[in-house]
This record gives structure tokens, sequence and C-alpha cells, in this order.
């Protein structure tokens, strides 16, 4: 992550940006406050169309952070995906006294990076037991699920999982999801 926010500085904002620069950095444990300390500060998009950060990046890392009911993998798998998600945004954000955003490219970006950081390794929901893959598809609400960016993930994820997951049936459940969604 300090290589991340090195990238970023430039000399014209080492005054201003850096205290900035910090309240960007996501911790090492997974937190919602970025979202608006942070992600719709720099990239202000309230009103868009496009706008994501809090529509739908602070909603889900709430409604993820607050279910206490995803088995240990789950939630492990929950903490390194929104703490993946997170760092991944950090180096697109024009951190500056007066940030500009293109609204489109951001929520293009950060839809870009879900399927990444859903299947990294050592923490990919292609491992997850039936009844956490479960409980996130429940968390999400249908017309997210099922918009052009949901289903666009899913049919990612799923051809992603159809080769990775476990051989124990889960593969095939993966498989059969794939085919139903056509490929990516």
């Amino acid at each position: 992550m300090i290589s991340v926010l090195r990238s970023v500085i430039s000399s014209t904002c080492l005054s201003t940006c850096l205290p900035a620069m910090a309240q960007c950095a996501s911790a090492m444990a997974p937190s919602c406050g970025e979202y608006e300390a942070c992600f719709a500060k720099y990239c202000p998009c309230d009103g868009d169309q496009d706008e994501y950060f809090i529509s739908y990046g602070k909603k889900y890392c709430s409604a993820f952070l607050n279910d206490a009911n995803l088995s240990d993998q789950g939630k492990r798998w929950r903490d390194k995906t929104l703490v993946c998600l997170q760092e991944k945004i950090v180096p697109k954000l024009d951190i500056s006294n007066h940030p500009s955003c293109d609204c489109s490219a951001m929520k293009a970006f950060a839809f870009d990076v879900h399927v990444a950081c859903y299947t990294q390794p050592g923490a990919s929901i292609c491992d997850l037991p039936d009844s956490d893959v479960a409980r996130i598809a429940w968390t999400v609400d249908f017309k997210d699920m099922f918009g052009a960016a949901g289903v666009s993930q899913m049919r990612k994820v799923s051809a992603i999982c159809a080769t990775s997951a476990p051989d124990d049936g889960r593969r095939a459940r993966w498989n059969a999801l794939s085919a139903a969604l056509g490929s990516p």
C-alpha cells in the first residue's frame, strides 16, 4: 500500500495531499468509512447517474460487514475482498484540493476489479461453501445482481470458478451457472 501511496504523490501536493492520502489508506481490517471520507470526497459524483461509492460500494460494504451468518471462511473472503476492492480504488483517485472524476469511468473501473477481488488466490468465492455463496447472493439486491454489470460479473466469476473451485461438487455447480449465464 505504501508504494501505491508514493506513486500518487506529486511535489505540488505534499502539504495538502499527505493528510488526504492517509485518510484514503485502507486499514488491514475492513471498514466502510473510506467510502465517504475518501472515495466520494475525491471522486465527487453525488447526483450523477454513475455515482458508485455511496449507492453501491458503501451499501454493500455495510451489508456484508453486518452479516454475522457467514462461516469463518466466508468472513475471511469478505474481509479480504473488501480490502482488495478499496486498495484498487485509491490509485485512481484525484487526491487534490479540487478533485475531478469521470464518474462513468470510475464506476466501470470499480465493477471491473470486482471479479479479481472476488476470486483472488487464498480468498476466492470459488472455494466457499454453498451456504456462504447463497448468503452472498441474497445480500445483493435483485436489480444489482441482474443488471448488466451484475450479470457480467457473475459470468466472469462463474467461468473462473467452473475451472478453479474444489472438485467436490462445487465446480459442477459453478459450471452449471456458467453455462446458464453464457460465456463472459
